[in-house]
């Protein structure tokens, strides 16, 4: 590897450095200019190298990057509260799924579970049921039980396991790019991107761990060990939900006898990652606050936005109570549509999730930085689409809203980030319809 390509490694370092350790999140200027910064230095690197030892001397060179934040405290999300709240809870014997936060933080419950004043003030949902499903629940055990340590310590037991699967990620993308035959050089759009180095080493963020369970369930699928995989996409579920979305996808891959025995294997291992939380108030509270998420919470929406502005132009208030559900239904057809269309090749169906995820995306009523980190690894496996790259740089526009006391949106830099988004997309579409044809 040449020595520019070294010097700006350590550039690349000392922007994380200061990502870890000096950023605040309110000041929005130092952190456009860091991301800036880092996503020049990315398109260099990935635009400027496709020998194979270089993408090897790159790819751990970008694991040394994720270690450079395995002592900061998280600076630009708060969830890690609720990681060690639940943890906490969990550890202490406590079923994290059927405490409310506000309703025991003066109980017994909480002096038990050693849940201090100064961990609930941190809390960004206290008055919510947790949503976030087991295999997390077990992960976040790690930070209850080491932050009697200190909140650092707890931190760093949550920080290990999400460095230890960006490890294996990486190496599962890279081996499912060699099964589906695409350059190797590939890897290098998701290992060396600046927002899943921040987003999920910095702050604690676990699609990556969520779409290693995805990959590794793929390069199964691909080997004929339909079985084995189901138990992959299950824990993929149990750490995330987001692949519920792409189960109707398998269906015309697999044909309908081995979708629906993978089906069943999914959902029992889904079940059996469920058995230290069962109860039976349990499911009653997970969907109540899935319920409560897609009818109050909105960040960074697009179409959602549009409407809701309608809405206000015709009856004068918020419709985001009768909106949400409305666009999750629409997201649900479209998304079936799109997996029902023609189907030939692992390619095209991973092509076919990218899509399915991103109709997700533009109808959501939240869309926080960390969620576009799944295109981000989609988009490695698809071929002449980038505009997860693009957008991957662009969303973290979003992070202006911390830069005041009210989280005030900036709509203008949202509206810059999706017409620059859905142009370059509409620009790819266009293209490879042309040489389609």
């Amino acid at each position: 590897m040449s020595l520019i390509k070294y010097i700006l490694a350590v550039a690349f370092a000392a922007i994380y450095v200061c990502f870890g350790y000096f950023l605040e999140r309110e000041n929005f200027q130092h952190l456009s200019i860091l991301f800036a910064c880092a996503f020049a230095l990315y398109f260099f690197l990935i635009l400027n190298t496709r020998d194979k030892r270089e993408t090897d001397i790159l790819l751990w060179i970008s694991m040394g990057f994720r270690i450079i934040f395995i002592v900061a405290i998280p600076c630009l999300s708060d969830d890690y509260f609720r990681f060690i709240w639940d943890g906490k809870l969990f550890v202490n014997g406590f079923n994290p799924y059927l405490f409310i936060p506000s309703e025991i933080i003066n109980t017994d419950i909480a002096k038990t579970a050693g849940l201090s004043q100064e961990l609930y003030d941190g809390l960004n949902s206290p008055t919510y049921y947790t949503v976030y499903p087991p295999i997390n629940q077990l992960i976040f055990s790690l930070g209850g039980f080491f932050s009697k340590f200190g909140m650092l310590a707890g931190i760093i037991a949550i920080r290990v396991p999400i460095l230890i699967a960006e490890f294996f990620t990486i190496k599962y993308i890279r081996k499912l790019l060699d099964s589906l035959q695409l350059s190797h050089h590939h890897i290098l759009w998701y290992a060396l991107n600046p927002l899943v180095i921040v987003e999920l080493s910095g702050n604690l963020h676990f699609e990556g761990m969520m779409f290693l369970c995805v990959v590794v369930g793929i390069y199964w699928l691909i080997a004929n060990k339909w079985a084995g995989a189901a138990i992959w996409w299950a824990m993929a579920i149990s750490i995330k939900l987001i692949p519920v979305l792409f189960l109707p996808v398998l269906l015309k891959r697999l044909g309908i006898v081995k979708s629906v025995w993978f089906y069943l294997i999914t959902a029992l291992a889904l079940v059996f990652t469920f058995l230290p939380f069962l109860d039976q108030k349990l499911i009653h509270h997970i969907f109540s606050s899935i319920d409560l998420y897609f009818r109050t919470f909105e960040f960074n929406a697009s179409v959602y936005y549009i409407i809701r502005w309608l809405g206000f132009k015709q009856v004068g208030y918020n419709i985001i109570q009768k909106l949400g559900p409305v666009l999750s239904i629409a997201t649900f057809v479209l998304v079936l549509g799109v997996y029902f269309y023609k189907n030939s090749s692992w390619e095209i169906t991973l092509k076919k999730m990218l899509f399915a995820y991103t109709i997700y995306l533009l109808l959501a009523t939240t869309v926080h930085p960390w969620y576009v980190i799944n295109l981000v690894v989609l988009s490695v496996f698809v071929r002449n689409y980038y505009f997860a790259i693009i957008w991957s740089a662009l969303v973290v526009l979003s992070y202006s809203a911390y830069s005041n006391d009210a989280y005030q949106e900036n709509h203008w830099l949202i509206t810059i980030e999706y017409v620059l988004v859905i142009g370059w997309l509409g620009v790819e579409l266009l293209k490879t319809k042309v040489l389609s044809n």
